[in-house]
């Protein structure tokens, strides 16, 4: 099957939870749907006990800032760790992903997942970790109030 991702993504917020289905499916909220079968990239989350989601334009904008000031070296060993530490799923034209089951081990999903948006990605929580990670979080409320929010 071929993903490819013409509309521009989606703006990613609010929180959802949400049933895992049968085979680890998971319905992703409709308001960030593309329309059409397009990629994602889930990685295990280094800051947090969640997994990040990226499109694939996310995917891209990363390497160059991880990457812009790196030497050969530095840059190879970025993007091997990247791309290996990645699974690649395809949304469906439904909002439909399966979650690789390493994923769903690690962060021990079971039967229900909470989505969090984070503007330009978005993350799936077990939802203990969710209510634990909203407790102890400043919810980036000193950058929020540098812009005036």
């Amino acid at each position: 099957m071929n993903a490819i991702q013409n509309s521009p993504a989606p703006v990613f917020t609010g929180e959802f939870p949400h049933r895992v289905e049968g085979k680890n499916r998971l319905t992703i909220p409709a308001d960030w749907r593309f329309g059409e079968d397009v990629e994602l990239f889930l990685t295990p989350s280094k800051k947090k006990k969640c997994i990040a989601v990226f499109t694939r334009a996310e995917v891209e904008r990363l390497k160059v800032v991880a990457t812009e000031s790196k030497t050969p070296v530095e840059r190879a060993n970025f993007l091997d760790k990247f791309g290996r530490q990645m699974r690649r799923v395809v949304m469906d034209k439904g909002g439909r992903i399966s979650l690789p089951d390493e994923l769903r081990t690690a962060f021990q999903i079971d039967k229900e997942v909470v989505f969090s948006g984070a503007v330009d990605t978005f993350n799936i929580w077990n939802p203990a970790d969710f209510e634990a990670e909203k407790t102890g979080d400043d919810g980036g409320e000193d950058v929020m109030a540098q812009l005036g929010i």
